[in-house]
């Protein structure tokens, strides 16, 4: 049991390292047509540059992390780490919690320096970091406050599911798939006004033309727009974006300030009106209800995990524990999401093409490719990806074949 868990993890990390090893040469092959002249020649090694930097710096981490997850199976600490925190507290749940927050708080320090390396480093040579060092600390513990309140909770709630339904499977699956159901659905409700809130201000967009032809945008594509608020993304990054949120008939607009001070009027717009093409053709609802029965599927995982003792056992644990069994989900859902992804950033895709289709349609070919072209130039997107690359890890498509879908449709 030991030996397959281990290999599934190796398997999982070779193929994950050998698909970015080949998109990485794919990328510095001649780009396609369709792809040219969206770099100059200073962009395009610009580009070529980050890629390379970033790539190494990934495939270290990748490496370190998983190499630390192998040690810690293979050696048996898992083990020695229950009899630890069962002598900290004598309430299961407290000792749940304690093993799993250890466990979090040593990936937290490993991950910190490579986090700090990216940030400080390379986002900083080539001209995106515009975090401060305070400002890389607060995020850092508001994060971790955000772990203990929001993850503490949840799995508070699933251990009690599990003490309550623990002699039947069925329904513990059941209770926990509509308990996760709820709260990603509150998550997603409340990431605006909340979790955005807590890492970014956001004020509301002057009076002014931009913010009309916001509004009589929005209500061209049948929707009111409850508020429009630039948030000040340029205190971490110099990279473009801007969304809504908000469920219903009724939208707010979140524009980075960094996407006001480098596109015009028009461009603004149809970025906006991509991100109402979601709105219309009902993207949102869609994509929470594929997580919904994702979430289906990782509560029979979570359940079987609980009712086999023997998967601990083998990691020298005495038995059932609730925290190692959350350990070994995040673990076996990897290939799982592995074959999830493939049909899921299918339909991810799919909804872009027809957003920017909508965009198109609502404020015009020109401005909607322009924009494009600016947000590729500015975040240095991949213009040549793998095919496979692209099958597995793009939600969106890549902005050549967008820019070509667009062009096709004019």
């Amino acid at each position: 049991m030991q030996a397959l868990i281990l290999g599934l993890i190796i398997v999982i990390y070779l193929i994950d390292v050998t698909v970015t090893i080949i998109n990485d040469r794919h990328s510095r092959q001649p780009l396609p047509e369709h792809a040219r002249g969206i770099y100059d020649d200073a962009q395009y090694n610009r580009w070529l540059a980050y890629s390379l930097a970033n790539l190494r710096h990934s495939l270290l981490a990748k490496t370190v992390l998983t190499g630390l997850l192998l040690v810690l199976l293979a050696s048996g600490t898992f083990g020695w780490l229950e009899r630890l925190t069962s002598s900290w507290f004598q309430q299961p749940l407290l000792q749940t919690l304690a093993f799993l927050g250890a466990f979090g708080f040593l990936n937290f320090i490993i991950s910190l320096p490579f986090n700090y390396y990216r940030i400080f480093v390379i986002e900083e040579q080539f001209g995106f970091n515009k975090t401060t060092h305070r400002t890389f600390i607060l995020d850092m513990l508001k994060s971790i406050a955000l772990a203990i309140v929001l993850g503490g909770g949840v799995i508070s709630l699933l251990f009690l599911l599990y003490t309550t339904f623990s002699e039947q499977l069925w329904l513990f699956i059941l209770a926990a798939w509509a308990t996760l159901s709820l709260i990603i659905v509150v998550l997603f409700a409340l990431n605006t006004r909340i979790f955005v809130k807590l890492f970014n201000k956001l004020t509301p967009l002057p009076e002014g033309e931009l913010r009309d032809e916001i509004e009589a945008l929005a209500r061209q594509a049948g929707f009111e727009v409850r508020a429009i608020s630039v948030m000040d993304a340029s205190k971490r990054s110099s990279k473009l974006n801007a969304f809504f949120s908000g469920l219903g008939r009724t939208r707010e607009v979140v524009l980075f300030d960094t996407l006001l001070e480098k596109l015009k009027k028009e461009q603004i717009l149809s970025v906006l009106a991509h991100e109402l093409g979601h709105a219309v053709h009902k993207d949102v609802p869609r994509l929470l209800g594929m997580q919904i029965v994702v979430l289906a599927i990782y509560a029979v995982l979570i359940g079987l995990i609980l009712q086999t003792p023997a998967l601990a056992q083998a990691f020298g644990l005495s038995g059932v524990h609730f925290g190692f069994s959350l350990v070994l989900f995040g673990i076996l859902a990897e290939p799982l999401d592995l074959l999830l992804s493939f049909p899921v950033n299918a339909i991810s895709r799919r909804a872009e093409y027809a957003a920017d289709a909508f965009a198109a349609r609502l404020a015009g070919t020109e401005p909607t490719a322009s924009a494009l072209l600016i947000l590729a130039q500015e975040n240095l997107a991949n213009l040549n990806p793998h095919p496979l690359y692209v099958l597995l890890h793009y939600t969106h498509p890549p902005i050549p074949e967008r820019l070509r879908a667009i062009n096709r449709q004019a």
